[in-house]
């Protein structure tokens, strides 16, 4: 999926945009490296009782780096409206939430549940808590906006798919790592990075096409895309990760494993922890890089004085 992805989205940066966005294409690279390493590892640290076989190992590659070049220099304009785009975007996060859930059903139906019910209860209350806290807003994506939230469902569900690809990839990694099997933390750590790489090539593109649109007080950082919205991933996704390890430790379900009842309700018992721990992170992080007169601290401050007033 990391490499699909990559793949889809240069081509959209390329043909769809009118004028096209060449300037994005570099962002491939971010997505196709998680391709990469999970490759190479394979391929160079064999899970027990596996082997990856050099072809598999060099077709890999041949596509990582042969495919997107073919696609930079020989791609076909196909421009889009800015409403198709739109629409596109949001739509097609329920056909990869579907493809996704086909696939898990069929292997391990627990893992439907797991990110699909704990993953999206989390994911939601990021979505929405970032609207609120007016960082941005999603109010041009409107087929999929359902009240009380005041994020489309599609964004919300897409928290679902990235958490779900990050963590398939930490497990096949940790499978064959026995240092970072052995801890919960750097697992959490690799978790954010993953997810915060295909968010190096996602964001900018949904900023361009006006998936949702960052307040005007914080400056553009990665083509349009403030240097807070990545901190916030990382602050976001490590909590959750470090939380799924650590049941995983404590309740000794494997990498891959299901997950029973209890497990996710366990997990869901320590969201609000691992939501806490975001928020503190984030404020804390933001405090460091930006000082209490910056743009996050401002919002912060405005958006406390406005519960206030209200109580």
């Amino acid at each position: 999926m990391f490499f699909i992805y990559a793949q889809l989205l240069l081509n959209t940066e390329l043909t769809n945009f009118e004028p096209a966005r060449g300037d994005l294409a570099h962002t491939v690279v971010f997505p196709l490296a998680v391709f990469v390493l999970y490759q190479v590892v394979r391929y160079t640290f064999p899970a027990p009782g596996g082997r990856v076989s050099k072809t598999l190992l060099a077709t890999s590659l041949a596509l990582a780096f042969g495919l997107p070049t073919l696609t930079f220099f020989w791609h076909r304009p196909s421009p889009l409206s800015h409403d198709a785009l739109l629409r596109i975007y949001e739509w097609s996060n329920f056909i990869w939430a579907g493809l996704l859930i086909t696939q898990l059903w069929v292997h391990k139906r627990t893992h439907v549940a797991l990110f699909f019910g704990a993953g999206l209860v989390y994911g939601a209350a990021l979505e929405n808590g970032g609207i609120l806290l007016g960082f941005f807003h999603e109010t041009n994506l409107t087929d999929t906006m359902v009240k009380p939230f005041v994020a489309p469902v599609a964004t919300m569900i897409g928290w679902s798919v990235v958490l779900a690809m990050a963590t398939f990839v930490t497990w096949g990694l940790r499978k064959r790592i026995a240092w970072l099997r052995r801890s919960a933390l750097v697992s959490a750590l690799l978790v954010g990075m993953l997810a915060t790489l295909l968010d190096l090539q996602i964001d900018p593109i949904a900023t361009a096409a006006g998936c949702w649109v960052w307040h005007e007080t914080l400056p553009g950082w990665f083509h349009g895309v403030p240097l807070v919205n990545f901190i916030a991933w990382m602050c976001a996704l490590v909590p959750f990760g470090y939380v799924l390890f650590r049941v995983q430790e404590i309740r000794g379900i494997g990498d891959g494993a299901d997950w029973k009842p209890h497990d996710l309700l366990r997990l869901l018992a320590w969201a609000p922890f691992a939501l806490v721990l975001a928020a503190l992170s984030f404020m804390t992080v933001t405090l460091v890089v930006e000082g209490m007169n910056g743009p996050s601290w401002t919002l912060l401050n405005t958006f406390t004085a406005r519960v206030f007033a209200a109580l």
